[in-house]
C-alpha cells in the first residue's frame, strides 16, 4: 500500500521504549503510521573498550520482535547508523540479514538507502528488494536535493538498485535546520521540490525534520513549552506549495533529536523527564538526575504534566493514560525506557490526530 500525505512517518530507534510505544498504539492510529526504523549500533562497553555484543547477536531478535510488536504492517528500515564496514560473521550485510529474517516472519519492510551509501549497502538493498519486492526508500538531505544534478544522481542510484522511480519513495530529511527565518526555508524547500522530477514522480515524497532539543540540558524545569517547529513549518509549506505540487507526507523524530551517539552510562546522570506533545509543541516536565534521586520523582513530574493546560486528558492516548495513572500511584514510576514509550506513544497519537484534523479521517 503506498504511503500517502495523510499518513505519518515517525523516525524511531529500534529500542525497547520505541517498539513498546508502537505496540501499544490503538489500531486506528497504527493504520495511519508508517515508522522509519533506524537500527542503532550495539551498545559500547566503555570499560572494556569494545562493543558489548557482536552485530550478529545485536540484530538476532529483530525479526521476531518486529513481528510481535508491529505485525505485518508496513515499516521502513534504515541501517545507516551502523558502521559502513559492518558485516555479519558469515559476510552477509546486516540490512540483507534483517530483511530476509523479517520477510520469513511475514513482515513488510522497505529498505532505506542514501545517495552516498557504499557498494556493500547498495548490494544488500538490491538483494533485499529482489526478495521482498517492496521497492526502496531514498533518504536524502536538503543539500543533496538542491544539487543541480540531483535527478541524475537519483537515476544512477536507482539503476544500480534495479528499481524505477515508481518503486521508490523519497525522504527529504531536513534533519535539524535553522527554522528561522521560516519564510526563507520554505522558499528553499519549495524550490527543491519544484526543480525535481524525481520528487514529482516518486511513489511518495516524505518530508522529515526535527526541532527537539539536542540535550535535556537545554530544558528548564519544572516544565517548559518547546515549539514543534517542524510541524508549524510543514503546515506553512503546504500552503506555499498550493494545489499544483504534490503534498509531502509528514515525518519527524518524535521525542528525540536526530542523530545518534554512544554515551558512557557510568558517567551520565540523566534527569527525569516527561516529553509530552501538544498543539504546536511539547511540554517537557523535568526533574533532577535519577541516578542519585531515583524514579519516584516521576509522580511529581506526572502531576506537573496533568496540571498543565496543555494536557490532553486521559483517554487521548495510552501514554496520556499512563501519566495520569502514575500521578495517582496506580502505575509504577518505571525506568527510562518506560518514559520513552509513554512519550513516543502519545506523540505518535497526537501527530496522527493533527493530520486527521488537517486532511480529514
Amino acid at each position: 500500500m503506498p504511503i500517502t500525505h495523510t499518513d505519518y512517518v515517525p523516525i524511531l530507534k529500534w529500542r525497547q521504549g520505541e517498539y513498546q510505544a508502537l505496540f501499544r498504539l490503538p489500531d486506528a492510529v497504527k493504520d495511519r503510521t508508517v515508522p522509519l526504523i533506524e537500527i542503532t549500533p550495539p551498545d559500547f562497553d566503555f570499560e572494556a573498550w569494545t562493543p558489548s555484543k557482536s552485530i550478529d547477536d545485536h540484530v538476532a531478535k529483530f525479526a521476531a520482535r518486529f513481528r510481535a510488536k508491529w505485525g505485518t504492517r508496513l515499516a521502513l528500515l534504515d541501517c545507516g547508523l551502523l558502521d559502513p564496514a559492518e558485516v555479519m560473521q558469515g559476510g552477509k550485510h546486516p540490512m540483507l540479514y534483517l530483511c530476509e529474517e523479517a520477510f520469513a516472519q511475514g513482515a513488510t519492510l522497505v529498505p532505506v538507502i542514501r545517495l552516498n551509501s557504499n557498494a556493500g549497502y547498495r548490494t544488500a538493498v538490491r538483494a533485499a528488494n529482489a526478495l521482498m519486492q517492496t521497492g526502496v526508500i531514498l533518504r536524502c538531505s536538503l543539500d543533496e536535493a538542491l544539487d543541480p544534478d540531483f535527478d541524475r544522481n537519483v537515476g544512477v542510484a536507482l539503476q544500480q538498485l534495479g528499481v524505477t522511480i515508481a518503486e521508490c519513495d523519497v525522504v527529504l530529511d531536513l534533519e535539524a535546520p535553522a527554522w528561522d527565518p521560516q519564510d526563507v526555508l520554505i522558499n528553499i524547500v519549495t524550490a527543491a521540490i519544484q526543480a525535481s522530477n524525481a520528487m514529482a514522480t516518486a511513489r511518495s515524497l516524505i518530508l522529515a525534520g526535527t526541532s527537539f532539543p539536542a540535550s535535556m540540558g537545554e530544558v528548564t524545569g519544572p516544565i517548559q513549552f518547546w515549539p514543534r517547529r517542524e510541524w508549524t513549518f510543514f503546515r506553512a509549506l503546504l500552503a506555499n506549495l498550493g494545489e499544483t505540487l504534490r503534498k509531502p507526507t509528514f515525518a519527524d523524530y518524535a521525542i528525540a533529536a536526530n542523530g545518534y551517539s554512544q554515551m558512557d552510562m557510568r558517567k551520565v546522570k540523566p534527569s527525569a523527564t516527561i516529553r509530552y506533545a501538544c498543539d504546536d509543541g511539547w511540554i517537557i516536565a523535568k526533574g533532577v538526575n535519577v541516578r542519585d534521586n531515583g524514579f519516584g520523582q516521576y509522580r511529581g513530574c506526572s502531576g506537573t504534566v496533568t496540571g498543565s493546560a496543555h494536557f490532553l486528558g486521559s483517554g487521548f492516548s495510552p501514554g496520556s493514560d499512563y501519566i495520569e495513572q502514575c500521578r495517582d500511584g496506580i502505575a509504577g514510576t518505571g525506568s527510562l525506557s518506560t518514559w520513552r514509550w509513554v512519550g513516543s506513544n502519545h506523540h505518535i497519537t497526537k501527530v496522527v490526530a493533527d493530520l486527521a484534523t488537517m486532511f480529514g479521517p
